[in-house]
């Protein structure tokens, strides 16, 4: 009895220690501390909250087929500057970047698409033999549609190595020619272009000073790159008028110099905010938890997305306390007028007459009471969910009580012995 005793809960603490080491996961011999700049050294700083433009009427104003950006300066569309001081060094160092080295950054958005403009400062520009480059000049970008995956990782730091982004990444092969973009971290990895009605459009060329680039993404095809990642049982984005809730998306911009198609990487950077391990080594992760730009779009009083995956609600339902739900923001009515007249008060006096004192012999077996357990021949397992089950127990119940059982039971045989 005392081996089986043992056996018992030995396989209790197992199953806990199991439980703890799942929750826990993380590479090896490695956990991160969240929160520290990779970069102190080469004083970083982070791009921050950008603010998407609002533009139902962006594909009217957007030729995004001839690589020249003059009509993103014409449609008065914001712009925020890059610099190197925004990236954090994983390849070389600061002082290998080009010369002047920046980006001009346009980020707007339609009922359809995300609209991105890239005009880059690179007097260096190397173009790439093939699409998305990789062997010439290369901008890779991480985007958190919704925001929803960094938003995990801060408040669990033990997934940082779980939840990837999703990349997409191009370069310039020919000036003008319709750009390919490669999707990365996802199900769905290959080459995306408009003439596979992938959801992607636009082109790059070089410039007097570098060069650009001037793309669309769909929303409906990042949603569906980002909802395998996703968590939630309802992965939609809401975005409601009366509450501090933008569409965000989390981004992070990465950089790859080269000086000539083939050669080397002078330079790798990204706007990253980064992580340094338990042994003070600068990383950078690679998941959500990196990003260096939050994306915000507000709202806009009559925003409307053809995609069904974006919510807008203009009125939300309010509550007298505790947060907001966003997931059942509903369009409501005001209440009706509470009726104040109330019906005459009802006479509580118990009924005249003689107490009921039936005995259970005569009722004869009450619903609630339980049969005698009997055992069924069955597998020992479902013998015992079958008892817990008649005890009132749920008979899919969780390992951390089957163990608590287990416990309770082996100290309660030590009790009896030691009596």
């Amino acid at each position: 009895m005392k081996k089986c005793i043992a056996l018992l809960l030995l396989l209790a603490m197992l199953t806990a220690m199991g439980t703890v080491m799942t929750a826990a996961a993380l590479p090896d011999g490695v956990s991160f501390t969240p929160g520290k700049y990779c970069c102190d050294a080469e004083d970083f700083s982070p791009v921050g909250t950008v603010k998407i433009t609002w533009d139902p009427n962006a594909a009217q104003k957007l030729d995004l087929s001839d690589a020249d950006m003059s009509d993103w300066a014409d449609a008065g569309y914001d712009v925020i500057n890059i610099d190197a001081s925004n990236m954090v060094s994983w390849v070389g160092d600061r002082s290998a970047a080009p010369a002047g080295w920046n980006i001009n950054a346009y980020f707007v958005i339609d009922p359809d698409y995300l609209y991105i403009g890239f005009y880059v400062t690179d007097p260096n520009f190397a173009y790439a033999t093939e699409a998305p480059g990789y062997n010439g000049d290369a901008i890779q970008l991480a985007l958190d549609f919704g925001g929803k995956l960094g938003d995990q990782i801060k408040t669990d730091p033990d997934v940082l190595s779980i939840h990837k982004n999703v990349f997409y990444s191009f370069s310039c092969v020919t000036d003008g020619a319709p750009l390919e973009i490669q999707l990365q971290e996802s199900d769905q990895d290959g080459m995306l272009s408009e003439a596979n009605g992938d959801g992607v459009k636009g082109s790059a060329s070089k410039t007097e000073t570098g060069w650009c680039a001037e793309f669309a993404l769909s929303l409906d095809m990042m949603f569906e790159h980002y909802k395998w990642k996703a968590w939630d049982d309802d992965a939609k984005i809401y975005i409601c008028s009366d509450l501090n809730l933008p569409f965000k998306i989390g981004c992070c911009l990465y950089y790859l110099d080269r000086s000539e198609p083939g050669g080397p990487v002078n330079w790798a950077a990204g706007t990253t905010n980064g992580i340094v391990n338990d042994q003070g080594v600068p990383q950078v992760s690679w998941t959500a938890y990196d990003n260096g730009i939050n994306l915000e779009l507000d709202y806009v009083e009559g925003m409307e997305f053809s995609s069904p995956n974006i919510v807008v609600i203009p009125v939300y339902e309010t509550v007298s306390e505790g947060p907001v739900d966003t997931n059942n923001c509903v369009e409501t009515d005001p209440p009706p007028e509470i009726e104040t007249d109330f019906p005459p008060e009802i006479e509580t006096q118990p009924p005249s007459g003689p107490a009921t004192t039936d005995t259970e012999s005569e009722r004869g077996t009450s619903p609630t009471t339980r049969p005698e357990y009997e055992t069924t021949g069955a597998d020992p397992e479902e013998e015992l969910e079958l008892l817990l089950k008649d005890l009132g127990c749920s008979a899919v119940m969780g390992m951390g009580s089957l163990t608590a059982l287990l416990v309770l039971a082996a100290a309660g045989y030590v009790i009896r012995k030691r009596k």
